[in-house]
């Protein structure tokens, strides 16, 4: 899609999603099912779904990890903000608002994980992965330069 987006508080569609990093800043994220009805079937993003009216995007990144995807139980405190942006969604044809978070979690949780919607967990080996979402390369670029300056003394 060309043209330029209408402003966030004008679009209808705001998803928000949540990376996991193990220890050594491993980034795991959500492997989508292979179904070619739906948005970027087999790619690897991040785990999460649509904001619910009224609901804040933190704790919609929040209940779809931590309540509907997985068996991981976090406290919201633990999900941090990375992102934010507009997006064109090829699959509706429409705008969408994405917000973008990650949350440490420690090597049992890792061992332990369940991923109750998509085909599983995957690595994210950085943002060329070539399993990774196309749109999201910017947001885990982000992400991977956040982690590379906490990791510095």
């Amino acid at each position: 899609m060309s043209g330029t987006p209408p402003r966030p508080e004008d679009i209808r569609h705001h998803y928000a999603g949540v990376f996991l990093v193990a220890p050594d800043d491993r980034v795991i994220g959500q492997r989508r099912d292979d179904i070619p009805t739906i948005d970027n079937p087999g790619k690897v993003g991040a785990f999460g779904g649509t904001v619910e009216d009224g609901e804040d995007s933190r704790k919609a990144a929040w209940r779809e990890l931590t309540q509907e995807e997985t068996n991981l139980r976090l406290p919201l405190d633990q999900i941090c903000y990375l992102t934010d942006d507009v997006a064109w969604r090829e699959l509706t044809g429409e705008w969408e608002v994405r917000y973008f978070f990650y949350a440490p979690i420690t090597e049992r949780q890792l061992e332990a994980l369940e991923v109750f919607e998509g085909a599983g967990w995957a690595l994210i080996s950085g943002p060329e992965d070539a399993d990774l979402i196309d749109s999201w390369r910017a947001c885990t670029r982000m992400l991977f330069q956040r982690l590379a300056r906490e990791r510095k003394p």
